[in-house]
């Protein structure tokens, strides 16, 4: 019989080497995580996002769970679906029997968010549906989502103010709140599904721009921006939710499960007021 002696010294050398490159340990006592140029280094009290570019001007923002410390100019807002079928009297969802003053209530904190991003010289991004008249780019299943019910008005179809969330229609545009808040340098990024990315340029416009962390705003938290901030989670952006800027008309308990996977798996979350009060950071 013979005598285990344990994992084979390759072995020993492949975790040894993790440790020392994936999770290395920085003269600070932080642990890098990643060995890329967009590698993290974590502390007891924060994460620094960007370590590898000291000449970079960096803040340090309060967050869930772990504040956060990144250069603005990587940054971006991106503000979802703030549309008037969403969330004004007379839009899709009120037709549809849900209440839109959760989501009209987020308005003030987007608009503070919009004026802090701006103050950082970050980008702000408004992303959309815009349908097109035929429907010819929507398959069945996102059909469905909006249209449960043979009598049930589903996109494309009139309400009193117009066609759902059908570009050029009323209920596709911003709410009146916002758009004086609307830049003709801001980016703007048109949608046919929930997802931000999915089949848009989004992707590109951050890349191309050098946009590495994304703070999210809008409706609906458990739809639209759930999704999106999964997906950017996904393509390993650095992701915040700004909790009180993000609003849903599902149940309450459906953004406390946003709120706790944005902690626990996706990024991070902070109020717009944690947003705005960054102190420029040293380190």
């Amino acid at each position: 019989m013979t005598e285990d002696t344990g994992p084979t010294s390759e072995t020993d050398d492949h975790h040894e080497d993790i440790s020392d490159v994936i999770y290395a340990r920085t003269e600070e006592g932080a642990v890098q995580l990643a060995s890329n140029a967009d590698r993290w280094h974590l502390y007891e009290d924060y994460v620094h996002l960007d370590p590898g570019h000291p000449q970079d001007e960096y803040y340090r923002w309060e967050a869930e769970k772990k504040d956060i410390v990144d250069d603005p100019d990587r940054g971006a807002l991106v503000v979802i679906d703030m549309q008037n079928d969403f969330c004004e009297p007379g839009g899709w969802a009120d037709s549809m029997g849900m209440d839109p003053t959760d989501c009209r209530d987020a308005i003030p904190s987007i608009q503070r968010a919009i004026e802090t991003a701006r103050e950082y010289g970050m980008w702000v991004i408004w992303v959309y549906w815009h349908n097109r008249e035929d429907l010819r780019n929507l398959g069945a299943p996102t059909l469905y989502s909006f249209k449960k019910d043979p009598d049930q008005p589903g996109i494309g179809e009139e309400l009193e103010n117009g066609a759902v969330l059908t570009e050029g229609s009323w209920g596709a545009e911003m709410v009146e709140d916002l758009q004086p808040f609307m830049d003709d340098e801001d980016i703007y990024v048109e949608k046919v599904r929930m997802s931000g990315f999915y089949g848009t340029h989004l992707e590109q416009v951050l890349r191309t721009q050098g946009i590495e962390t994304l703070f999210f705003a809008g409706v609906n938290a458990d739809q639209c921006v759930e999704t999106t901030m999964e997906d950017a989670y996904f393509r390993d952006y650095n992701s915040i939710l700004l909790t009180d800027a993000t609003a849903t008309a599902s149940p309450d308990f459906c953004k406390d499960a946003v709120v706790h996977n944005a902690q626990l798996c996706w990024g991070f979350t902070m109020t717009t007021e944690q947003f705005a009060d960054a102190d420029p950071f040293e380190g």
